[in-house]
C-alpha cells in the first residue's frame, strides 16, 4: 500500500503525463499514434477524484496538463535567449505556456464530473456518448478562443499532429484543422468512459453494453478515412504549369542583426541567384528577410535588389520592411511586406502583412510594460487591412501572399482564396529559432491551408523549411532544413478554383459545437449555484 502523500500525488503525475504525451505527437518527437489516448490519464484524475476534494482541484489538473504540453512543445522559443544574449528569456515558454493553460484548465473544470448510469444499458450508452460529444465540442470552441483572443495564438492544435496522415485530414476542407482536433478528443472521452463503465460494471458480459459507444467512434473515424481516400482518388489537379525557384539561403538570425554582415548576405544571394536565373523561371522566391533591411532601406540595398531582379525575366517576389508615406510626413507606418517586381522591376505590388506576432512584431500593452522588455521590441509594425492578390503576368496567376506565421492561420488563408487567389505563397524566416523543431511545426501547421483550401503551397523560407505542397497536402519536393540551396519546382496551378466548404463556411460549423457544448456549459454553472444556495448544516 502507497503511503496517503504518494497516493495524493498520483492524479498530479497523470495530469502531467497527459501534457507530455500530447507534445510527443509534435516535432521533434512525431508520435501521432499517442494522440488517441493522450487525454486518458488527465480523465481519469479528473474522475478519480476523493470525496471532498477541494472544487478547484479539477481545473488545476488541467491547468497542469496545458502547462506541461505547451511549455514541452513550445520549448524551441527558448532559442531566443542566445539570440539576444538574455538568460531570462529561456523562461519565455514557460511564461506563454502560463496563459495557454487556462484554455485546458477551463475544459477540465466542465468535464470533471461524468454521466452517472441510466436505467438501461442503452440509455447509458447515449448519455456516454451524448458527454463526449459535448466534451469534444468544447475542446473545439476554446481552441478557437485561443486562436482568436487577443489576436490569438492557435499554434498546435491537436489535429495538426495529424498532418501526415494524408487520409484522415482531407475532412479539414470542410471542417479545417478544428475537425480533426474533434475527431481525437470524441475518441479520447468515448474511450475514458467506456474504460469507466468495463471498471464499474467488473464483468466480461459487459463488454457487449458499451458497443454503441465503439460503434460511434469508429464510425467517425472510417467516415473520415473513407472520405479522404475517395477524394484522393478522385483528385484530378490540372491547371496552369508555374515555373518557380525558391532561394534557401540559410542566413543565421545573428548575421541578419549585423550590418557589417550584410556584404555577406548579398554575396549568398547572388550566388543563388546565378543557379537561378538559367533556369528560366517564371517566379523567383526569395524569403522573409532575406535582404537585413529591405528594398527601402538605402540605396545599396534598393539597387542590390533592383540588380538582381534584372538577372531573369522573371518576376520576383520577396519578403521586404515596406514605410508608409502619407505627404509629407514619412515612415508613419512601416509595415512587414510581400513585395512581386516585374516588369524588369518597374512594377512592384504590394501584400503586406496583417497578422502580426505579438512581442515579435509589435509589443501589446507596451505604455504598461517595463523599459527592459520594451526594449526587447523597440518598435511596433503597423499591420494591412486588406486581403489583396499579387497579379503574375506570364503566365496569368493571382497569388495570396502569406507572411511569416500567417501560413498556420486558417482565417487568412480563407481570406484569400475568398478574394480569387490561386496559389498560396509563404515567405518565412525561422532562423530566430535556430536550429530547433520550430520549422517542422511551422510547416506541419501550414500543411492543412492547403488542404483547407485546395490551393497549392509554396513556402520559401530562410533556413527552411521550403517546399511545395500540392492540394491534398502532399508535399511534393523540399529543401532539407539549414542548407544554402536552391528548389526549382513546377507547381500546377488551378485556373478557376472550386471554393471548398471551408473556403465558404469557414468555421461556421462551430455553431453546431457550442449547440453540443451548451448542457455541459449549463450543468457546470447549475451546480455551482446549488453548492452556492445549500445551507449549512
Amino acid at each position: 500500500m502507497l503511503p496517503p502523500p504518494l497516493l495524493r500525488s498520483i492524479p498530479w503525475v497523470a495530469s502531467a503525463l497527459s501534457g507530455l504525451l500530447l507534445a510527443f505527437c509534435f516535432a521533434p518527437w512525431n508520435q501521432p499514434s499517442l494522440l488517441w489516448f493522450v487525454f486518458l490519464p488527465l480523465l481519469w484524475s479528473l474522475w478519480n477524484r476523493p470525496t471532498g476534494s477541494p472544487k478547484w482541484t479539477a481545473p488545476l489538473f488541467g491547468y497542469l496538463f496545458g502547462l506541461v504540453f505547451f511549455t514541452t512543445s513550445l520549448h524551441w522559443i527558448s532559442a531566443l535567449a542566445p539570440l539576444f544574449e538574455d538568460n531570462s528569456l529561456i523562461g519565455l515558454p514557460l511564461l506563454l505556456s502560463s496563459y495557454l493553460a487556462v484554455y485546458p484548465a477551463l475544459w477540465a473544470w466542465l468535464l470533471q464530473n461524468p454521466p452517472q448510469k441510466a436505467n438501461s444499458s442503452v440509455g447509458t450508452s447515449f448519455k456516454n456518448i451524448a458527454f463526449a460529444l459535448s466534451g469534444a465540442s468544447t475542446w473545439v470552441l476554446l481552441d478557437w478562443l485561443r486562436g482568436w483572443l487577443f489576436t490569438g495564438f492557435g499554434w498546435n492544435a491537436p489535429g495538426v499532429a495529424l498532418h501526415s496522415n494524408i487520409a484522415l485530414i482531407q475532412i479539414a476542407d470542410i471542417f479545417g484543422v478544428y475537425g480533426l482536433s474533434f475527431l481525437i478528443v470524441f475518441t479520447n472521452v468515448s474511450l475514458a468512459l467506456v474504460i469507466r463503465r468495463l471498471s464499474h460494471e467488473r464483468s466480461i458480459r459487459a463488454i457487449p453494453s458499451v458497443r454503441f459507444e465503439l460503434m460511434v467512434v469508429l464510425l467517425l473515424i472510417g467516415g473520415a478515412v473513407s472520405y479522404g481516400a475517395h477524394t484522393i482518388i478522385n483528385s484530378r489537379q490540372t491547371g496552369t504549369p508555374l515555373r518557380v525557384i525558391c532561394l534557401q539561403p540559410n542566413q543565421p538570425q545573428d548575421i541578419l542583426f549585423d550590418r557589417a554582415g550584410e556584404d555577406a548576405v548579398f554575396t549568398t544571394i547572388d550566388r543563388l541567384m546565378s543557379l537561378a536565373a538559367p533556369l528560366a523561371p517564371h517566379l523567383v522566391l526569395w524569403p522573409e528577410a532575406a535582404t537585413p533591411r529591405g528594398i527601402y532601406a538605402d540605396q545599396a540595398n534598393h539597387d542590390f535588389i533592383l540588380k538582381q531582379a534584372a538577372r531573369t525575366s522573371a518576376a520576383l517576389l520577396i519578403g521586404s520592411v515596406e514605410p508608409k508615406t502619407f505627404e509629407n510626413q514619412e515612415d508613419l507606418d512601416t509595415f512587414n511586406s510581400a513585395l512581386l517586381l516585374s516588369k524588369n522591376a518597374t512594377s512592384i505590388q504590394s501584400y503586406k502583412k496583417r497578422h502580426l506576432v505579438p512581442f515579435g512584431e509589435y509589443l501589446p500593452f507596451r505604455d504598461f510594460l517595463p523599459s527592459a522588455i520594451r526594449q526587447l521590441v523597440p518598435g511596433d509594425l503597423a499591420a494591412g487591412t486588406e486581403a489583396n492578390l499579387l497579379k503574375l503576368d506570364q503566365p496569368a496567376i493571382q497569388i495570396g501572399a502569406l507572411v511569416c506565421f500567417e501560413d498556420s492561420l486558417a482565417r487568412e488563408t480563407r481570406s484569400l482564396a475568398l478574394a480569387g487567389a490561386q496559389i498560396l505563397v509563404n515567405l518565412t524566416n525561422d532562423a530566430w529559432f535556430a536550429q530547433t523543431a520550430g520549422a517542422a511545426q511551422h510547416l506541419a501547421n501550414a500543411r492543412f491551408r492547403a488542404i483547407e483550401t485546395r490551393l497549392p503551397l509554396l513556402r520559401c523560407a530562410n533556413t527552411g523549411i521550403t517546399c511545395q505542397i500540392d492540394r491534398l497536402g502532399f508535399i511534393k519536393s523540399e529543401l532539407a532544413p539549414f542548407q544554402e540551396n536552391i528548389l526549382s519546382t513546377e507547381v500546377i496551378v488551378p485556373v478557376k478554383p472550386t471554393p471548398t466548404l471551408y473556403t465558404t463556411l469557414g468555421d461556421t460549423w462551430l455553431f453546431l459545437c457550442l449547440i453540443a457544448a451548451t448542457p455541459l456549459i449549463a450543468m457546470r454553472f447549475r451546480k455551482k449555484r446549488l453548492s452556492q444556495s445549500t445551507p449549512l448544516a
